[in-house]
């Protein structure tokens, strides 16, 4: 509308102003709606329509300033044809000059609103970007805060928790070293000791097929437990040696591997060979109230025993249950032995590999004890320590290895008889127990014995001290009441010698 308005008025002053046609478009130029203008046209019309026709068709004065001469002088004034009629024609050409206006009004809002659109976009962009990095950084720094204060609270609860604890266990150890819990923990130990003798024969008698799983639940417990207390002591790595392996090995042949022959001749060889055997080379006692004493019996005992059960009494004629046995009365020999050759080897190279070598630092140390460092330094070893230093101390455990290689090899034999006749078999078995009960009784009477004779004595001791103790108080107590006796009797004589002087001055004033 503006520049429509700034057009007219550039078109007013170029022109003659006193034609009425003019002034009507000017009036119609400065209304506001359509709906005045067409007012404003209807009336004109109606006033033109009154002027004579004459004038409509005559020729124009000289001076006279025409609608065709506007037109001729500013054709872009209206875009109407020249005409010299001032009827209702003129009233499309009024809506298209306005449709022009507003179509370029519109249009060059559109194009300034266009141009700052980017920048606009670019504005918001930024502000979007900054509250989200301030947003970013306040929620990075709460999350912060708060995991600080959680780290602070789970080490203080962690510190407390662990204060609590080792003072839990320090009062716990304080109360396990009395003599009196000791004792009963002996006695416990003893009694389920003697259950376990006196159970084990009746499972095997009466439920030949609980002894898989009696077995393998009580080295289970056992070997657990030792781990544990050695661990402590940081002599764990005495679990490592092969009599654990072996009780590995069977466990795997009753539960995951009963169809193998080859695994059932390597661990009956090995269970019957150098495990049972061990009873005899490493003095392994049955002293019921020692724990470690019996598991060490146990874990050398049991897996032979558990395949005693399954080879000659486990109720399954079909053998459905360990197929390896159907068609095999006789261990095939070269089989066999290779067999349990070959796990020995597997054991040795990976002891030798993950203990010998890479504990090396830590064994020389005294951080670490291992079964091949406690034999070949311990004095009472014998003849085993005096034949593995045969070569010098660098070559100590290499010869170790190579005896016990021998050693395995031979006992190995020994068990292929085992395997074919149930008598040896047994006999064999009983024998080992009555080993490890012999070497029992020879701890109770050789080494408990002298240490409750020790403890015999030093109670006769601590006795005659208290009993000297108390003649030397009481002789003592004699003798004060001799000196306190004595001093009295003075005191006695000296007050009757004060009281005669005194008594002769009272009969010579008598007098």
């Amino acid at each position: 509308m503006r520049q429509t308005q700034d057009t007219l008025k550039d078109t007013k002053a170029a022109r003659v102003p006193d034609t009425k046609l003019l002034e009507k478009k000017n009036h119609i130029n400065n209304s506001d709606t359509v709906e005045n203008t067409t007012q404003d046209l209807a009336t004109m019309s109606d006033s033109d329509s009154d002027l004579p026709l004459a004038r409509s068709v005559s020729a124009p004065e000289p001076n006279e300033y025409t609608y065709e001469d506007a037109h001729a002088s500013d054709p872009a004034i209206l875009s109407e044809p020249a005409s010299p009629s001032l009827g209702p024609s003129l009233v499309p050409n009024i809506f298209t000059q306005l449709s022009f206006s507003l179509d370029s009004f519109i249009s060059q809002n559109l194009e300034e609103d266009l141009t700052d659109l980017p920048i606009l976009a670019n504005q918001m962009y930024n502000n979007l970007r900054s509250d989200l990095s301030k947003t970013k950084h306040q929620l990075r720094h709460h999350v912060g805060t708060t995991k600080r204060q959680i780290r602070h609270q789970v080490d203080h609860t962690a510190s407390n928790l662990k204060s609590q604890i080792d003072t839990s266990m320090m009062i716990w150890k304080q109360h396990m070293k009395k003599a009196s819990v000791v004792r009963f923990m002996d006695k416990i130990a003893f009694t389920l000791g003697m259950l376990e003798c006196c159970c084990t024969p009746w499972v095997i008698s009466q439920y030949p097929e609980w002894i898989p799983f009696v077995h393998t639940f009580q080295v289970s417990v056992l070997i657990v437990v030792r781990y544990f207390l050695y661990k402590r002591k940081s002599w764990h790595f005495f679990l490592l040696d092969m009599c654990y392996f072996v009780n590995v090995v069977v466990i795997l042949y009753l539960y995951v591997f009963p169809q193998s022959q080859a695994l059932l001749g390597a661990v009956w060889l090995l269970s019957h060979g150098p495990l049972a055997f061990a009873i005899v080379t490493w003095r392994n006692s049955l002293v019921l109230h020692s724990l470690d004493k019996v598991t060490s019996v146990y874990i050398h005992m049991s897996p032979p025993i558990a395949l005693y059960v399954v080879r000659w009494l486990y109720p399954d004629p079909n053998y459905t249950r360990y197929p390896a046995l159907k068609d095999m009365p006789v261990l095939p020999t070269s089989s066999s032995l290779t067999a349990a050759i070959a796990l020995y080897l597997t054991w040795q190279v990976a002891y030798y590999v993950f203990v010998v070598v890479r504990q090396k630092e830590k064994i020389k140390a005294g951080k670490r004890v291992t079964s091949y460092t406690w034999l070949l330094n311990d004095p009472n070893a014998g003849v085993i320590s005096k034949v593995a230093h045969t070569f010098g101390e660098k070559y100590s455990i290499v010869t170790f290895m190579g005896m016990q290689l021998i050693y395995t090899f031979v006992t190995c034999l020994f068990a292929l008889l085992s395997y074919k006749y149930f008598k040896l078999n047994t006999v064999f078995l009983v024998s080992l127990f009555l080993v490890s009960v012999w070497n029992g009784a020879s701890y109770y009477m050789e080494v408990f014995s002298k240490q409750y004779e020790k403890q015999l004595n030093k109670l006769a001791e601590e006795v005659s001290s208290a009993v000297a103790a108390n003649q030397r108080a009481h002789d003592s107590a004699g003798a004060g009441a001799g000196n306190q006796q004595e001093s009295a009797n003075g005191e006695k004589s000296s007050s009757s010698v004060e009281a005669q002087p005194q008594k002769s001055a009272a009969a010579k004033k008598d007098d």
